[in-house]
């Protein structure tokens, strides 16, 4: 496995839709992830540390899940069909072991509230960053935390799922 960090957050600007940029933690190799901007939006506030009032649906499952005593060891992103990314989380809970299906993006929101590690397979990571447009990749590049999280602190809640990045 491959152990991976969020290198940027942009628009993939062939489509329109938001993509979040992992690198390899030790290499230079990048997985795209197209995800829709709900998500992308709670990802970027974890990113930029911006709470709510209220717990957003990440935050009520990672509550839920400490609540409950579940730990989560990881999650992985482990398989491409067709133009669709599968990730399952990697749970524990007093000794016993619990693996879910998710979605890629679910599971990258939850693991940054819950300090998790985002792997993937090698296979997986060769394949994939091979296709991430040159765009995104300049994108990447110039991703800055601190205007991101400027930006987020200046919206109102309204404002999610009505803006790109």
């Amino acid at each position: 496995m491959v152990e991976l960090t969020i290198s940027g957050l942009g628009v993939d600007s062939a489509n329109n839709s938001p993509v979040v940029l992992l690198k390899e933690q030790n290499g230079e190799r990048v997985l795209p992830i197209w995800i829709g901007p709900s998500e992308a939006s709670a990802i970027a506030m974890e990113i930029s540390g911006v709470k709510f009032k209220r717990p957003l649906t990440h935050d009520l499952f990672k509550q839920a899940l400490v609540d409950l005593g579940v730990q989560m060891d990881s999650m992985v992103i482990h398989t491409l069909k067709g133009n669709t990314y599968y990730a399952r989380l990697y749970l524990s809970q007093e000794g016993k072991r619990i693996e879910l299906d998710a979605r890629p993006s679910d599971s990258i929101a939850l693991a940054l509230r819950m300090k998790a590690p985002i792997r993937t397979t090698d296979e997986l990571l060769e394949s994939a960053s091979k296709i991430v447009p040159k765009t995104i990749s300049q994108q990447a590049e110039e991703y800055d935390p601190e205007v991101l999280r400027e930006t987020l602190r200046k919206m109102n809640p309204e404002d999610f799922g009505k803006f790109s990045f």
